[in-house]
């Protein structure tokens, strides 16, 4: 390469590093997974876990793959993610109606951290409300227009 072709690579590189949407979205989920983490610390969880919890909560009885969607993940990232929640105890796994699929559930322990962890939620929560105020109902719509987007490819 010469000098020439490295400043020009150099200029579109900036470019693509100042408007990047892809890097830009992946670092404010970042942003507000601290954010999240934050204010979870009290109660033992990390945001994810919490998250995790709540979502096994509301579909009892739910197979890894049923939650995979719902959660947006893959099996293997999801099968990872619960191992640490399996280990304290806080959800159970069984068997599903077929024999090869695999169920999960909160035990009681689980659910009464769910529950005490909910104020921590509720305070992360407000704060990012409170920051984006009126744009939250327009992001939430775009995010929903992205899900579609990649959905068909």
């Amino acid at each position: 390469m010469t000098k020439q072709d490295i400043e020009k690579l150099k200029g579109i590189c900036g470019k693509v590093a100042d408007s990047c949407m892809g890097m830009r979205v992946r670092r404010a989920a970042r942003v507000v997974a601290n954010h999240y983490d934050k204010h979870m610390k009290p109660s033992g969880l990390k945001g994810t876990q919490f998250t995790l919890l709540n979502t096994i909560f509301m579909n009892p009885a739910a197979n890894i793959g049923k939650l995979a969607d719902i959660l947006g993940l893959d099996r293997t990232t999801l099968n990872r993610n619960l191992k640490p929640l399996e280990r304290k105890g806080l959800i159970r796994s069984g068997s599903g109606k077929d024999p090869r699929t695999r169920t999960l559930a909160l035990t009681k322990e689980g659910t009464g951290i769910l529950q005490n962890a909910l104020p921590y939620w509720l305070e992360a929560q407000s704060g990012v409300l409170e920051t984006l105020d009126h744009r939250i109902k327009r992001l939430m719509d775009d995010l929903g227009e992205l899900e579609k987007l990649a959905n068909l490819s």
